[in-house]
């Protein structure tokens, strides 16, 4: 009798626990939809509740891809000039509608090409200014990697909320890769209770927190101040290593939809001050590179044609 009377409830705890969590997973749907164009909103997938339930697995970005990942192969080998060597996200990857688009379409093939130089292409997809700083930070990339004489950051607006992103996404049970700025440095963040992050109400309060919160427009300061710090240190570890390196930040400014406060600031003038090339991409090609023409079919990522103006006039008037 004792044993029902306590079965009973744990039963009920459950059955509520699950219905609480279905509904968190629909508000996350229906809040990612928020953030679509119109037209994309009727082709997009989402994985079922209960199929995505009971997959375990930690898909935070660097633990996952240290054990999973891969970057795209290094271009024009052949080369004997010094290297240039590419961080970014899914722009500089080479993402589009098709998931992962032709090798030879990608910004490192086609810089390779003008500048006769070999490029590798440290980018990947949903990655931010973190990343970058993560490698150079850890340090194996020393190793890996010939010493280059540029180094190229492709940032575009998003990344101003992926230093403010507390999960991978909706559907992963990781944090992201996070850092803080203590004592006047870059410090890392560990997050805490993180079972608790599988379940779908916290990941819609997270969500909350990333846009509402964390990136609320009087903050944009203090957030440019985590953007600064990044590329800051990022440059005096390249520097420490390659006194004569070169550290550019091109700013792409794309269809990416998010706070394009960012990239249009004029505090991107005290990364100058620290010996930082910043170009904007725009400027260089003397085009709207959000024009459709130099997109992919998605309107999102840049196509070939986008990166061969960009690729050119980089060699013709940065990389000689």
């Amino acid at each position: 009798m004792f044993k029902k009377k306590i079965i009973f409830p744990i039963i009920i705890f459950v059955i509520l626990l699950a219905l609480l969590d279905y509904i968190g997973y629909r508000m996350i749907i229906q809040n990612q939809l928020a953030f679509m164009p119109k037209e994309a909103r009727a082709a997009a997938q989402f994985p079922s509740w209960f199929w995505h339930r009971f997959q375990f697995y930690d898909e935070t970005t660097i633990k996952w891809f240290e054990q999973h990942g891969k970057y795209r192969p290094a271009a024009g080998m052949e080369y004997k000039k010094p290297a240039v060597w590419l961080f970014g996200c899914s722009f500089v990857y080479g993402i589009g509608i098709n998931w992962t688009i032709p090798f030879e379409e990608t910004f490192g093939y086609i810089l390779s090409n003008y500048t006769k130089r070999p490029v590798y292409n440290r980018a990947y997809p949903s990655w931010g200014v973190q990343h970058m700083f993560y490698q150079l930070e850890k340090g194996d990339i020393f190793n890996e990697l010939p010493k280059p004489e540029y180094v190229i950051f492709t940032f575009i607006n998003d990344h101003a909320r992926r230093t403010q992103k507390l999960v991978y996404d909706a559907w992963s049970d990781g944090e992201y890769l996070r850092y803080k700025i203590k004592n006047g440095r870059l410090k890392k963040i560990n997050a805490v209770l993180v079972p608790l992050w599988k379940f779908y109400p916290v990941k819609l309060w997270l969500t909350h927190l990333e846009y509402y919160i964390r990136l609320n427009p009087k903050n944009h300061d203090k957030n440019f101040d985590l953007i600064k710090e990044y590329f800051i240190e990022s440059n005096n570890i390249l520097k420490t290593r390659y006194p004569d390196v070169k550290f550019i930040v091109l700013k792409y400014d794309g269809n990416d939809g998010f706070d394009r406060w960012f990239i249009e600031t004029d505090r991107w003038e005290e990364l100058k001050k620290e010996g930082i090339t910043v170009i904007d991409a725009d400027d260089l090609v003397n085009a709207n590179l959000k024009d459709k023409k130099y997109t992919d079919p998605d309107g999102y990522h840049p196509n070939k044609i986008a990166w061969d103006l960009i690729s050119k006039k980089l060699a013709e008037d940065i990389i000689h």
